[in-house]
C-alpha cells in the first residue's frame, strides 16, 4: 500500500503529539503530589482557664476525674456545631490535646482559682494525695446548638470519698445542666474562647457545692479501753 506525502507527515506528527501529551499529564501530577505534600497542618486549639470569684470552704484535696464524652466528640478534628441531627466537624482545626484531658485539666485549673484553701488536681497527675472529694462530668454536646449559640450539655457530679473512690452510699450533687453563650461570630477561635468560660460557669456551680462539703473527712471517735471488754473479777 502506498500513503500520500500528506499521511507520511500525519504518521510522523503523532508519535511527537503523544509524547508531549504524556510529559504534559506527568507535569500535572508531579504538581499535585508536591502542593499535597506541602500542605499545612490543622490548626490546634487549647481550651483556657478562666478567672472566677475566689472564696474559702470546701475540702482539702480535690480530684477531677477524666470526663465521659460522648462518642461523636470524642475526636481530633474539633466539632463546630450539633443540630441535634448533624454534627459539623471541620476540615481544618484540631484540639491539641484529647479532649476530655484537657476538660479536666481546665476544670481543675477553674476549680482551683474559685477555692484557694483547696488542693485541686486532674486524675491521672502525678499526685500522691488521696482525695477528699471528687468532680465528675459527663459531656454530651460541646460546641455550638441547633439555635447557633454555644453550648455545654453534661451531668455534673460532686461525692465525698470513701476508700479511695466516690462514695456513692451517702449524700451527693448530682444534676443535668446546660450551660450556654450568645452566638459567636464565625470561627473556631471565638467558639474555643465561649467553651472555656461556659466551662469556668460549671467550675462555679461544682465549687458552691464543693465549699457545702467538710473541710477533712469525718474520723470515727475512739472506744474508750474501759468500754473494749471490760472483765469482771469474781
Amino acid at each position: 500500500m502506498t500513503f500520500s506525502p500528506s499521511s507520511r507527515r500525519l504518521q510522523a506528527a503523532l508519535p511527537r503529539r503523544s509524547l508531549l501529551l504524556g510529559a504534559a499529564g506527568l507535569g500535572v501530577m508531579a504538581t499535585t503530589l508536591t502542593a499535597c505534600s506541602s500542605g499545612a497542618g490543622p490548626t490546634l486549639y487549647t481550651l483556657s482557664v478562666v478567672p472566677g470569684q475566689p472564696a474559702p470552704g470546701g475540702p482539702r484535696f480535690v480530684e477531677v476525674r477524666q470526663p465521659t464524652i460522648a462518642s461523636g466528640l470524642d475526636r481530633d478534628r474539633i466539632v463546630t456545631a450539633d443540630s441535634g441531627y448533624k454534627l459539623t466537624v471541620s476540615a481544618n482545626d484540631a484540639w491539641g490535646d484529647s479532649l476530655a484531658g484537657q476538660i479536666s485539666r481546665t476544670l481543675a485549673g477553674d476549680l482551683a482559682q474559685r477555692l484557694p484553701g483547696t488542693s485541686v488536681f486532674a486524675e491521672n497527675d502525678a499526685v500522691s494525695t488521696e482525695p477528699q472529694a471528687y468532680v465528675e462530668l459527663s459531656v454530651t454536646r460541646f460546641s455550638a446548638g441547633p439555635s447557633g449559640a454555644v453550648q455545654i450539655e453534661a451531668a455534673l457530679s460532686v461525692k465525698g470519698a470513701q476508700a479511695g473512690a466516690p462514695d456513692t452510699s451517702g449524700q451527693f450533687y448530682m444534676q443535668r445542666v446546660l450551660v450556654q453563650a450568645p452566638a459567636v461570630s464565625s470561627g473556631t477561635m471565638a467558639m474555643v474562647e465561649a467553651l472555656s468560660q461556659l466551662l469556668g460557669q460549671l467550675a462555679d456551680q461544682a465549687a458552691a457545692q464543693l465549699r457545702m462539703m467538710p473541710p477533712e473527712p469525718p474520723e470515727s471517735s475512739p472506744v474508750p479501753a474501759s468500754a473494749a471488754g471490760s472483765r469482771h473479777r469474781k
